[in-house]
């Protein structure tokens, strides 16, 4: 999915004198009881370049879980830290939720100590510290108290005027992330699906990009009567439908449509009737952007070809507002779909386009390809992405991925899909683009190969070699990278990234550099 992430904004907590819990316990995983979905709006702060910078959002995914221990346990209390952790507390007066503070949300390693640094929520409030100007915790344990009031599927935050939540170092100071203000409303998943009566097809969407390029994405529609269904629309939302009506020639789609939960980047996903408009990036500079329109998206459908084709836009958002920011997964403009007979062959080859070698000295860097692979066969045929997988290969011996070395794996992998990606130590630029990290030296090649896997059947593109010389790589395609930095977003060093979003910068021997955001 071609979008920007919520982020887990990773924060290096120093070593100092801890006014919260000595031995602190982190919640990843809340008691079992009863789940419920909760889509946020909220205000508040979040850190950019040392600087608490204000911080808005709607649509986001969150949860609340009223266990069977009697506890009650919310998700991720801060909106601007993607931390993947709970706080737990429990149901005192009337709708009223409690949370003592401080509770630990977040910790990382400290790459020289290997200790682990924590974050802790506090209430805090304007004060002075160090003689500077900022927030401080609460000092009293009663005003240490978060309270929320759950009535008519409504979850609120309750503080006073002057305080907010947010997250401090063991020794109180603030780290710039905050929420000021929180509202949620329930809001459950979509279990819209064509009945057992509809016929439902396999398609191919062709559709021309924000780049004015031509791409296909692979997706589902179904007709039963006059209804008409869309499914499949973005990588993250899987399994998802939304619903319209056919009359005649005409399928006419609401102008926004609720998609679905996606899980992986935390929000609630949207289908809309899309218009071009303008969008302002962090610069300022203005570019061109896909909105929510004001109309119905409007398909005619050919029988005789049982294809759908629009002038419009689909596009794919989260959240149900259109503040001119929400953030755009997919755009398809002038969508045209067709049925998909599809065909099982092999993948064209990979092409490397960057390479850099393993470094084995302590303070060295791992190995790391970039590269493009293709969704197309030898004939021009467009094949199933979720048959696809790649291998690499070190001195002609392929690569098992393990997850004492590659974190984000909960199990071995040798054949990666298409799809993967952690955006880490195995990075998805876009469709095509890929980077890869190792760490083995290769000594005399390395190589990928591409490959359509289904059951028994495992049809190869042959591998692509490229021979390891003093000068790098021996392709004239290829840039070799002179070396990496990662750097937080505050604009900090960072020697070993853990868990958060960082800037890796690229330099390569011709000099160049390019910056991506990547995401742990």
């Amino acid at each position: 999915m071609r979008k920007i992430y919520i982020f887990l904004f990773s924060i290096f907590l120093c070593a100092a004198t801890a006014i919260a819990q000595e031995t602190p316990t982190i919640i990843t995983q809340p008691a079992e009881g009863e789940t419920i979905n909760l889509y946020r709006t909220t205000t508040g702060f979040e850190s950019v370049y040392y600087y608490g910078v204000p911080h808005k959002s709607t649509g986001d995914w969150q949860r609340i879980v009223f266990g069977n221990d009697g506890a009650v346990y919310l998700e991720n209390p801060l909106n601007s830290l993607y931390t993947k952790t709970w706080i737990k507390g429990k149901k005192t007066e009337g709708d009223t939720i409690a949370f003592q503070l401080p509770q630990a949300i977040y910790s990382e390693e400290d790459f020289s100590t290997g200790e682990q640094k924590y974050g802790f929520l506090y209430r805090i409030h304007q004060g002075t510290r160090n003689g500077k100007e900022t927030f401080v915790p609460n000092e009293e344990k009663e005003k240490q108290v978060l309270k929320y009031v759950w009535r008519n599927n409504t979850l609120e935050m309750v503080l006073d005027p002057e305080e907010m939540i947010g997250m401090c170092r063991p020794n109180g100071a603030w780290t710039s992330y905050a929420e000021k203000t929180y509202r949620a409303i329930r809001k459950d998943d979509n279990k819209l699906a064509p009945p057992a009566s509809a016929k439902t097809y396999e398609g191919l969407m062709l559709y021309m990009d924000m780049d004015g390029k031509s791409q296909l994405y692979p997706v589902k529609y179904a007709f039963d009567g006059n209804d008409a269904y869309l499914g499949d629309l973005s990588a993250n939302v899987k399994g998802y439908w939304i619903k319209g009506t056919k009359d005649g020639t005409t399928v006419t789609f609401p102008r926004t449509s609720y998609l679905g939960i996606d899980r992986t980047t935390a929000c609630y996903v949207y289908a809309s009737s899309g218009v071009m408009g303008k969008g302002k990036s962090e610069m300022g500079d203005e570019f061109d952007k896909a909105c929510i329109g004001s109309e119905p998206l409007v398909f005619t459908y050919d029988a005789t070809k049982n294809e759908l084709s629009t002038k419009g836009l689909l596009m794919i958002h989260k959240s149900e507002d259109d503040d001119r920011s929400t953030f755009i997964f997919d755009s398809y403009r002038y969508p045209l779909i067709s049925q998909w007979n599809k065909k099982a062959a092999a993948p064209m080859p990979p092409k490397l386009t960057a390479y850099q070698a393993y470094d084995p000295q302590p303070w060295g860097g791992p190995g790391g390809l970039q590269f493009t692979l293709s969704y197309y066969s030898a004939d021009f045929n467009y094949l199933d992405p979720t048959h696809l997988y790649y291998n690499l290969y070190i001195d002609g011996e392929r690569v098992t991925f393990k997850p004492d070395v590659y974190k984000n794996l909960s199990a071995e992998m040798t054949d990666v899909p298409y799809a993967f990606s952690d955006q880490y130590q195995f990075y998805k630029y876009d469709d095509n683009a890929r980077a890869i990290y190792f760490y083995k030296e290769a000594k005399v090649k390395v190589g990928m190969e591409a490959l359509y896997i289904d059951g028994d059947t495992r049809l190869s593109s042959g591998i692509t070699e490229y021979q390891i010389t003093t000068d790098g790589i021996n392709a004239a395609t290829v840039k070799q990278i002179d070396h990496i930095k990662y750097y937080d977003l505050s604009g900090r060093r960072v020697e070993n990234p853990q868990n958060g979003v960082y800037i890796q910068t690229t330099t390569y021997i011709d000099g160049s550099q390019t910056s991506e955001k990547i995401v742990k």
